[in-house]
């Protein structure tokens, strides 16, 4: 109840309490971790001005999201609820390798790739003739489809 009084007294007094002005306190950052994350691969999108959507990780969707949206959409994120059990079936297969993994690429038309740089996904994508490495650092990298394939 006291944040509450609080906040409102912040919020009709334009940021001030007393002689002290709030608005330029940051009280709170949200900083990721480059080694966990695709910090630098999400500005290297930010700032290519990349608008389609861009498969990657469930667990780094939620930041892809958080860091771009709305200039991208992700394939998948961490809410596997709003995509169906098919879908899911199929993201796995791509990102494991499995028999058939490459339908679901085609299938969806995907053109961007953003994948862990050490993974299966990305080592197997680097070894066809069909994608691009556009960026790569220890933690991610980012592929493009060639054009036409």
């Amino acid at each position: 109840l006291l944040a509450l009084v609080l906040g409102l007294l912040l919020c009709a007094h334009q940021h001030r309490l007393g002689n002290y002005q709030f608005k330029d306190t940051q009280f709170m950052t949200a900083h990721f971790d480059g080694k966990r994350f695709p910090v630098q691969a999400a500005e290297i999108i930010a700032q290519r001005g990349i608008h389609e959507p861009i498969f990657s990780l469930d667990s780094w969707g939620g930041y892809l999201i958080y860091r771009l949206y709305p200039q991208i959409r992700v394939f998948v994120d961490d809410r596997h609820d709003l995509y169906g059990e098919e879908f899911l079936k199929n993201y796995l297969k791509a990102v494991r390798l499995t028999p058939d993994w490459d339908s679901f690429l085609n299938t969806k038309r995907v053109n961007w790739v953003l994948v862990p740089a050490e993974s299966s996904l990305a080592n197997m994508l680097l070894q066809t003739s069909q994608w691009t490495v556009i960026y790569r650092d220890e933690t991610g990298v980012l592929l493009e489809r060639k054009a036409g394939l």
